[in-house]
């Protein structure tokens, strides 16, 4: 094989995961490993070679690496594996110089022995084999002389089993009538069993059908208390309404009764300026009143005048009223005071 053609072998220390056990990488020879690490170099500078066989790479670059499509040259020509599990004993690597020549020499090869000592040995071999034949001789008389002796011994073995087993069929016969005895037994009992499992389905059935109708009655009293529940839902809010209905009416109440004591203040205000128009009014006339009236305690009081005659000597023959009767239709038959302060 050509010198540098041999697989080669690295460790690749996890400089991430310094505890961790390191990659072992696995070159096709040498050189690919020599290309490899010039494009590590190039484009994961982070990486360093200690020596020839150690490398420093980060775990992510190592998956990096792998998918790295700078690598598709070699991609086929090198592999790396993981040393992660705990029952697998660490792997050590043999030493090779940076060109894949193993730094160790492999041992020697041991000479071939003499021919003479092959032949002693060979003699001593045929010997011991002889010895041993011999052995065997006596064993294979010694084992006929006991087999012999144990077929006598089975013999009445098989003497005493056939006693032995004409008991057993005996035995068998009675046992025969006991379990024909116990099979009507056992059908008498099936029918008892298949009876009690009868009634048994019946009672289950009839509770399957009572829990039934307790479910529908459930579900009949969570509809009830759901339509309950809705139309509650609705009275309060009828109520709400209602309350808020009741409200507006307080306040238009309110503005009603604003209004009219608006209104009232309005008209005590027209009768006040009405009354003085008439005491006005009343007071130019009274101007007028002949004989004037007369006076009692400081106060004083209207007079009454009677219609006159119509054939009297009056001028215009119309009758008189009372200053106090103006516009008033019928005039009254007894005088009306009127009390001025």
């Amino acid at each position: 094989m050509e010198e540098g053609g041999n697989l080669f072998y690295a460790y690749a220390q996890r400089s991430d995961y310094p505890a961790s056990p390191p990659y072992i990488l696995t070159f096709a020879s040498a050189a690919v490993c020599t290309q490899w690490w010039n494009l590590v170099q190039q484009e994961y500078t982070s990486s360093s070679r200690p020596s020839p066989q150690y490398f420093v790479v980060r775990s992510e670059d190592m998956e990096l690496i792998m998918e790295d499509p700078r690598f598709s040259d070699i991609q086929n020509k090198w592999f790396y594996t993981c040393q992660d599990s705990p029952t697998c004993p660490p792997i050590v690597l043999p030493l090779q110089n940076a060109n894949g020549v193993p730094a160790v020499a492999p041992p020697h090869q041991c000479e071939e022995k003499a021919s003479t000592s092959a032949i002693d040995s060979l003699a001593a071999s045929l010997t011991q084999l002889a010895s041993i034949v011999e052995s065997n001789a006596e064993q294979v008389h010694a084992l006929s002389v006991a087999q012999s002796t144990g077929l006598q011994a089975m013999q009445e073995i098989n003497e005493s089993n056939s006693i032995q087993i004409k008991a057993i069929s005996e035995s068998q016969i009675k046992l025969q009538a006991l379990v024909d005895q116990n099979a009507s037994h056992y059908i008498a009992l099936s029918n008892t069993s298949f009876q009690s499992h009868e009634q048994s389905r019946l009672s289950q059935e009839q509770t399957r059908k009572s829990q039934e109708q307790t479910r529908k009655s459930q579900e009949q009293t969570k509809d009830i208390l759901k339509t309950t529940i809705s139309q509650l839902q609705t009275l309060s809010k009828n109520q709400i309404e209602l309350s808020q209905t009741c409200q507006g009416m307080m306040r238009t109440i309110e503005n009603l009764g604003d209004s009219v004591t608006q209104f009232t203040s309005n008209v005590i205000s027209d009768t006040a300026s009405n009354q003085s128009l008439s005491t006005s009014s009343f007071n130019a006339l009274a101007t007028r009143i002949s004989p004037p009236p007369r006076k009692l305690n400081r106060r004083v009081k209207g007079v009454w005048y009677e219609y006159d005659n119509v054939g009297s000597g009056s001028p215009s023959g119309t009758p008189r009223k009372r200053v106090d009767s103006i516009n008033v239709d019928t005039p009254p038959k007894s005088p009306v005071i009127y009390k001025h302060v």
